[in-house]
């Protein structure tokens, strides 16, 4: 059992990081990657990914040191900082060649990602603040940690480990990812970048510790995921027809109808009656531009395409008891068992 013990400075020191750095969220890609699909079943993106794989052999065993430097390489890519130093020529030359191989798997399989990513970690936030102003830090903090409890001002996490961890004052960051699963896991910074550099000026307390937890301890996030494409969110089609979403996502810059009929692969009169109905609901607006006419999304359309992540409540049921607040346990007990 992992124990962080708080004291009252270290309560109000405590908040969430700001983003983390892609590399360390490439990492735990490769240790989800790993294991067994969650639910026994691959998500589009464990398949895309398990694809690329697939196709570069040659990167394995490079990519296996990385998973087995974890435990140095973590610290120092959630500090920003992306080459280990400090070691000798044959271990240093090794972390390069892995963290290469990180760098590409990264490329490939992580930053085509990163707008649904970021919309998975902005809500994750923002849950997380809400429920710190409705019920306190300590509710939040058995609920947003898989495996979590806090007594006495101490915070409890069943990982695996036996350890004491005291914080001295200098507060806890904590920092969602989207691809770690299971329990969260608590990371120590290295010292350089807890402190001041310069001799001259005062220590600056900033948190020793991290602590990483899963947006999904259960290894579902990932199954949200879609590529940064102009694709339209995966309900809108629902919402508006396929081919009609399609024309929606396709004005984000101003097209012509013939534009519009060429890049679907559609009649320039179906795509003009698509555009007619998408303009008469508000969500394009439509002006003459010579002999011509373009279409481009409203504010309210650019709001449907870019609407917010599904809840986690939507994919993932196990999660609805841990995001819910008190009062929303019996509504999250609904969905749950719908």
């Amino acid at each position: 059992m992992l124990n962080v013990h708080f004291t009252h400075e270290d309560i109000a020191k405590t908040h969430m990081a700001p983003a983390g750095h892609q590399e360390a969220e490439a990492l735990f890609a490769l240790e989800l990657l790993a294991g067994p699909p969650p639910h026994g079943r691959a998500t589009p993106w464990i398949s895309q990914a398990r694809a690329w794989m697939r196709a570069h052999p040659f990167r394995h065993p490079d990519l296996q040191r990385a998973r087995e430097l974890q435990g140095d390489l973590l610290p120092l890519l959630l500090a920003g900082h992306d080459r280990p130093d400090g070691t000798e020529a044959p271990a240093e030359e090794e972390s390069r060649r892995a963290l290469t191989a990180l760098s590409e798997f990264r490329k490939a399989c992580v930053t085509p990602y990163q707008a649904s990513v970021q919309g998975l970690l902005r809500d994750m936030r923002r849950c997380y603040s809400e429920m710190v102003a409705d019920h306190g830090l300590a509710t939040t903090l058995e609920r947003m940690q898989h495996r979590a409890s806090w007594a006495a001002e101490t915070l409890s996490v069943a990982d695996g480990t036996d350890r004491e961890v005291y914080l001295d004052g200098r507060g806890l960051a904590f920092l969602p990812s989207v691809f770690h699963r299971g329990a969260p896991r608590l990371v120590t910074l290295p010292s350089r970048f807890t402190e001041s550099p310069s001799p001259d000026q005062a220590i600056e307390q900033r948190p020793t510790h991290l602590m990483v937890f899963p947006v999904c301890p259960h290894g579902l996030a990932s199954g949200t995921l879609v590529k940064d494409t102009q694709r339209p969110p995966r309900l809108l089609p629902q919402l508006l027809g396929r081919t009609r979403a399609a024309v929606l996502s396709q004005l984000t810059r101003p097209r012509s109808t013939s534009e519009l009929s060429g890049a679907l692969r559609i009649s320039v009169t179906t795509a003009s009656e698509h555009a007619s109905v998408l303009r008469g609901s508000g969500l394009i607006a439509t002006i003459r531009n010579g002999n011509s006419v373009l279409h481009e999304v409203t504010p309210l359309g650019a709001m449907m395409l870019n609407s917010p992540a599904d809840p986690a409540r939507l994919w993932c049921p196990n999660c609805a008891h841990r995001l819910a607040g008190p009062s929303d346990d019996r509504e999250a007990e609904l969905i749950t068992h719908s």
